[in-house]
This record gives C-alpha cells, sequence and structure tokens, in this order.
C-alpha cells in the first residue's frame, strides 16, 4: 500500500467557475489530475486530499464530484474541509450518502493496514497578513479539532507515528511558525500533507522536508503540477527549519 496526496482540485462540474482564470495551467486541469492519478495510483494505495476539494455550495451539488474521486483508484481517499469547500459540513443524510471509498476527516482518525491518519481542515493563524479578528473563532476551533484528532490518532496507533492533515498549512503565508506547528510537536507525527497555497512566494517560504522531526508536504494541485505525489518521496523543494 502506497500513499499519494492532491490538494486543491478544485473542481466545478456543476457550477460555472473556470479555473484557467488563475493561470493556463489550470485550464482542463481536472483531465491532468484524472490522467495522472491513473497512471500512477493503485486500486490497494490511499490517497489524501486535503482540502479545496469542490466549488459547490450545496452537498446535492458537490456529490458528482465526490463520485468522480470515488471512481479514480484507490481504496481510500481522505478529504479535510477547505476554504472553499461550502459544501460541507454535512447533515447525517447526507453523510450517509458520501462514496464508500471517501471518509471526511474533521478532528477523527483512522487506520488502513497499520497506518493510522488524522487531521482537520486547519484555519489562517495570527500573524498571517490575512488573518483578521473575524477569523479568531474558526481558528480556535480548528486548533482544538487538530488536537483532537492527534489525540484520536495517538490511542488508535498506541504510541506509534502516525500521518496528520490540514487544508492550511501549519504555518503564515511568510513561513512563521502557528499553534499548529507548536502542536504538532506534542505527538509522534511523521508526515503532515497540506495545501491551500498557491503563489509562488508562499511555495518558497512554506517548510518542507524534515522540520523537526515530522516530514512536511505541500501538494496543492498546481504546486504538483495536477499529479498525485507519494508520501514521503520527493518532497524536498521549499525551506527546511
Amino acid at each position: 500500500m502506497n500513499i499519494w496526496a492532491i490538494s486543491d482540485i478544485h473542481l466545478s462540474f456543476t457550477r460555472d467557475k473556470p479555473m484557467h482564470v488563475f493561470g493556463e495551467g489550470w485550464r482542463n486541469h481536472w483531465e491532468k489530475i484524472e490522467q495522472n492519478w491513473r497512471q500512477r495510483v493503485a486500486p490497494e494505495d490511499v490517497v489524501l486530499v486535503p482540502g479545496d476539494v469542490s466549488w459547490s455550495r450545496k452537498f446535492s451539488d458537490g456529490l458528482k464530484e465526490l463520485e468522480w474521486i470515488h471512481r479514480l483508484p484507490g481504496r481510500l481517499k481522505l478529504l479535510v474541509r477547505g476554504n472553499h469547500d461550502h459544501w460541507w459540513p454535512l447533515t447525517p443524510a447526507d453523510a450517509a450518502r458520501v462514496p464508500a471509498t471517501l471518509r471526511l476527516l474533521a478532528g477523527e482518525a483512522l487506520s488502513v493496514e497499520g497506518e493510522v491518519f488524522c487531521g482537520t481542515g486547519g484555519w489562517l493563524a495570527p500573524g498571517d497578513p490575512y488573518y483578521t479578528d473575524l477569523d479568531r473563532p474558526s481558528y480556535q476551533r480548528e486548533l482544538e479539532a487538530f488536537r483532537r484528532s492527534l489525540d484520536a490518532a495517538l490511542e488508535l496507533s498506541g504510541g506509534r507515528p502516525f500521518h496528520a492533515l490540514l487544508h492550511f498549512p501549519p504555518t503564515t503565508s511568510q513561513g512563521k511558525p502557528t499553534a499548529f506547528q507548536a502542536l504538532l510537536a506534542e505527538y509522534p507525527v511523521k508526515t503532515l500533507t497540506f495545501g491551500h497555497f498557491h503563489f509562488p512566494h508562499e511555495w518558497q517560504a512554506t517548510p518542507q522536508g524534515n522540520v523537526k522531526g515530522v516530514r512536511y508536504a505541500l501538494v496543492s494541485a498546481d504546486y504538483v503540477d495536477f499529479a498525485p505525489v507519494r508520501i514521503g518521496e520527493g518532497l524536498t523543494g521549499g525551506n527546511t527549519q
């Protein structure tokens, strides 16, 4: 079983939301993602999709995009909520309709063949130039959810190292550590996979590789050239702190 990851796939099958307005590399980006995904991911693999999955604002619309992910290879696709995933949270009735190969993590943990995964979306943190006082409630809620997920993973793993997911990086857009990074230091986390950043200056500032014992991986779709990357391999770009 291999572990792959790609985030910020920004699907819009039910909305007129052309992504190529953000650059020609985004034109028909879902076709690139599907081709690369099918070439790399095997049926027994796990794929991490940390946020900004769909532009849909209602679950009934977003379900079409979730079903698209479901049809791609991989025994399990693990999602956390991005800041543009307005189709989430779900009602109990909606949750029952989530395709079988998808799991939506919001402060939980699960085990697959002995590998434990946990996560939540995260949020903008104080010190980020985009942060305002209006972000504080969401920031506090997500920080608590991240701790909850880490506690659940620690119990599930029996103290062994495990994998964590966030949509927002554990640093500001300028690369400064946040409370999410400080929280990671309290647990035996071996990899942290995240996305959200789309600008070259953010990519350059973002710590990657081995950061205080945790393997950081930025996997925004445009950063990884619209192809899932194997977690633990080929992720040495960017800064290391």
